[in-house]
């Protein structure tokens, strides 16, 4: 036996892997099951995708699209926030995976530059520009944090003129 023997982990099933669109060059980076629902949570080089327990595609986003992604280790959850403010999406990942560490990899990737500020009521603003992976198109996203009002003319001329800024220095 050798001393530091790897494990190799299983293959993603093949109803599974026929049911994540792989388009323009996509492979699959990483991959866990949901012991919640049976479904299996797929990290492709240009989307996050969820295969439901019927080994059906439930849904498939661009990484540009997700915000944040944490893991709740004592509960063994991993909660992806949007940043349209949809409802987060929460899987629990109790078999070793490396999907935590896609996630984390490709959020990072599609991040080109961004710039955050507070408002006067103290609640926090992401100005960013985030590059679509599939397509290496750069895209402007302003994100509000909890009770921020970006509808606010001094909050939104704020933000504007940041995310003026940042395309200044990309290009745009």
């Amino acid at each position: 036996m050798a001393l530091f023997e790897r494990r190799r982990r299983p293959a993603l099933p093949a109803p599974v892997r026929a049911a994540v669109p792989l388009v323009g060059g996509a492979s699959v980076l990483a991959w866990a099951r949901d012991e919640r629902t049976g479904g299996h949570v797929v990290a492709t080089t240009h989307d996050l995708v969820f295969v439901g327990p019927d080994d059906e595609l439930a849904w498939s986003r661009p990484w540009h699209e997700a915000e944040t992604g944490t893991w709740a280790g004592e509960t063994s959850t991993l909660t992806v926030t949007w940043v349209d403010r949809g409802a987060p999406a929460r899987w629990q990942v109790t078999e070793p995976s490396l999907l935590q560490q896609a996630l984390r990899e490709r959020l990072q990737a599609s991040v080109v530059l961004a710039d955050e500020f507070r408002t006067a009521g103290r609640r926090t603003v992401r100005v960013v520009i985030r590059q679509d992976l599939a397509t290496g198109a750069l895209l402007e996203q302003i994100v509000p944090g909890k009770g921020a009002d970006v509808s606010d003319p001094d909050v939104a001329r704020e933000a504007a003129e940041r995310l003026a800024r940042l395309r200044s220095e990309v290009g745009l």
